[in-house]
């Protein structure tokens, strides 16, 4: 196979291209003036007003400007905005900042402390431009393109005008032009673009964090370099909010969204989350590996007991049965439903317990399990995606029409986990383990050769079966499973999800490179999940000894691993969130949408603990970098506070 053809640089310092910033000392005085003349008493907040032009034109911020919006938020409370024009910078906030220190609902923000009210300071350079608002859009292009989350918009009707800042698209969660102007309807009403002028305008803008300035791109703080230290933190703020919010039950938080501060699932919004909330037992074993990898890595073993009580609802959740061999095997059932996959991941995670822990404990459940995936098995090698649907037997007739693309995958890394990390090396474990790899083969044979042909639609640009990767890699262990075929296959999808990879050289925004996409130009698709099929391949390129790969995947790794650096909530990005304490931790699905569910957080996570676990995928540390690693770095200060 020929490998893709990256030029030089491709892949190196993505940082360098967003802006750069670094808050001067004359920027946080700046701050700190704001404060006062929002709420300090009259005759100081009338000083540091006049304070403010000097103040600007010392500081590191454009003092040139048309215009600057300044933003409160505080947990609990709608944000207050207000916007001024003004001879100079210093002049503009003087003037916004008085206004909004006379606002009705001013009062309401404790502005006096920045871990509850955090300011957000848009600074328009540029005169706004006309423009009409139905034909601007994502897919234009020229002065037609509308980037959602750099590109801002004023609607204006006589005495009156409506700011949608570049950043809302982040703070109210979305990333296309449609719910854009659904959510301007909804707040301005259905006519909104009938009775309003618009323009167009983009701005450079700050959030505070602490006593300090934090430089916003696309509403997140910009991402710097990737270092050792922040993939470290990332998990560790992921496990802790996976850990905090684990139920009495032993079942995670399974979905949030911090714009909204709702636990209802957007795609099964009539399930109500206080009393029928919708819960995938798939995704819970996949919660379960991320606490698994967690204490791999760390040897943080103070996450088995939480581990524990999520097995137990896991393991409450099988249903025992009698396979066609005459022997007892258990299936995950829930919703109705034994999928294959909750099966399969379900087994997974039980190989990875014992591979940590040596305990043997949940080993029997582990071995009916196994039987079961080799049960559902057919001659053909089709696996059989359902057992029960809706409580209904799924007949191999019926099976065509209960197609999953994942589940296959998730089997076949269930089984190669309870292969490598709990069968051992007597006569009955050779048998089994013969049985297993006889079946896995078919299986196989059938994903890579014929499935391509009866399932072409469900194959696009970018390969997805991170899953069936992930097999190849772990059951390669096995000398008896090894051949040509299946590391070609893992090989031909991770080098074309290298081709589908924006690039710093050919990123259409700098924060695109390192995210995926389908067709070039595409709003960016930063991916966990692709992510570790990714990393499967990296694996199994240091196994059979590919060098060339093992240097290509890795640098793809490290920008992917940049890319998803976007996603992870943390104390400095979620400004905006009404409950701070919830979103802090949680990994987002895309770049401006702010709901996470527990394998969201998982497939990130779990990608970065993966990359330090191998260690082959070399990540620079804070100190190889120097200075300019710290580029979110700021003075600690506490978690906002919940509201009341």
């Amino acid at each position: 196979m020929i490998l893709p053809d990256v030029p030089p640089g491709a892949f190196d310092a993505p940082e360098r291209r967003l802006p750069q910033y670094g808050a001067r000392a004359a920027d946080e005085a700046l701050l700190a003036a704001l404060r006062v003349v929002l709420a300090g008493p009259d005759a100081a907040a009338a000083e540091a007003a006049g304070r403010l032009p000097a103040l600007a034109a010392a500081s590191g911020f454009p003092t040139v400007c048309d215009r600057v919006v300044l933003v409160l938020y505080q947990p609990g409370e709608r944000r207050l905005l207000g916007v001024r024009r003004g001879a100079d910078l210093g002049d503009a906030l003087a003037r916004v900042a008085t206004a909004l220190r006379g606002h009705a609902r001013r009062p309401r923000f404790a502005v006096d402390d920045p871990a509850r009210c955090r300011l957000q300071m848009d600074i328009v350079v540029d005169p706004p431009r006309p423009c009409d608002a139905r034909a601007i859009g994502m897919t234009r292009t020229g002065d037609a393109h509308f980037e959602i989350g750099l590109d801002g918009l004023i609607l204006s009707r006589p005495g009156q005008r409506r700011y949608v800042l570049p950043g809302d698209a982040y703070v109210s969660s979305y990333m296309s032009m449609q719910p854009m102007r659904q959510r301007i309807a909804r707040l301005y009403g259905d006519d909104v673009f009938d009775t309003h002028t618009a323009e167009r305008f983009t701005s450079e803008s700050y959030v505070s964090y602490g006593t300090t300035w934090l430089r916003l791109y696309r509403g997140h703080p910009v991402n710097g370099a990737l270092t050792v230290e922040r993939m470290q933190r990332a998990t560790r703020l992921a496990i802790d909010h996976v850990v905090r919010h684990l139920g009495g039950d032993g079942r995670f938080l399974y979905y949030y969204d911090a714009a909204t501060d709702s636990r209802r699932d957007h795609e099964h919004p009539t399930r109500d989350p206080d009393t029928n909330p919708y819960y995938n037992i798939v995704r819970h074993s996949g919660g379960l590996l991320l606490l698994l990898y967690h204490a791999r890595l760390t040897g943080d073993l103070s996450v088995l007991e939480p581990l524990h009580r999520a097995v137990a609802f896991l393991v409450a959740q099988t249903r025992a049965y009698t396979t066609s061999r005459g022997e007892e095997a258990l299936y995950v059932y829930y919703n109705r439903k034994a999928k294959l996959g909750g099966s399969g991941v379900a087994l997974y995670a039980l190989g990875e317990y014992r591979r940590l822990t040596g305990d043997p404990r949940y080993d029997d459940v582990a071995r009916k399990i196994a039987r079961h995936l080799v049960e559902q098995i057919a001659d053909s090698g089709e696996f059989v995606y359902y057992k029960y649907y809706l409580d209904q037997h799924v007949t191999a007739a019926e099976n065509h029409a209960y197609f999953s693309f994942y589940y296959p995958g998730e089997a076949l890394c269930g089984l190669a986990g309870y292969c490598l990390h709990i069968l051992g090396d007597g006569p009955d474990d050779a048998d089994e383990r013969a049985c297993i790899l006889d079946a896995a083969h078919r299986a196989m044979r059938f994903l890579i050769v014929e499935r391509p042909g009866t399932r072409a639609e469900h194959y696009r640009s970018l390969p997805s079966d991170a899953w069936l990767m992930m097999a190849v890699m772990e059951f390669w262990d096995d000398p008896a499973f090894r051949q040509d075929l299946y590391k070609d296959f893992v090989f031909s999808d991770a080098d074309a999800m290298v081709r589908q990879l924006y690039t710093v050289r050919d990123a259409p925004y700098p924060d695109y490179a390192g995210a995926f996409f389908y067709e070039f130009g595409e709003f960016p698709y930063a991916d966990g999940a692709r992510a570790e099929g990714l990393m499967g391949a990296f694996t199994l390129a240091h196994k059979v000894g590919d060098r060339a790969r093992v240097t290509l995947y890795g640098n793809a790794l490290r920008l992917v691993a940049w890319a998803t650096m976007h996603l992870v909530n943390t104390p400095e990005s979620v400004y905006f969130a009404r409950a701070p304490d919830i979103a802090i931790g949680g990994i987002r699905f895309k770049y401006t949408r702010q709901w996470f569910r527990i394998d969201t957080i998982q497939h990130v996570a779990a990608f970065y603990l993966k990359m330090m676990l191998d260690g082959r995928c070399p990540v620079p540390t804070e100190a190889d970098l120097g200075p300019a690693a710290a580029t979110e770095a700021a003075p600690a200060v506490p978690s906002p506070a919940p509201a009341d």
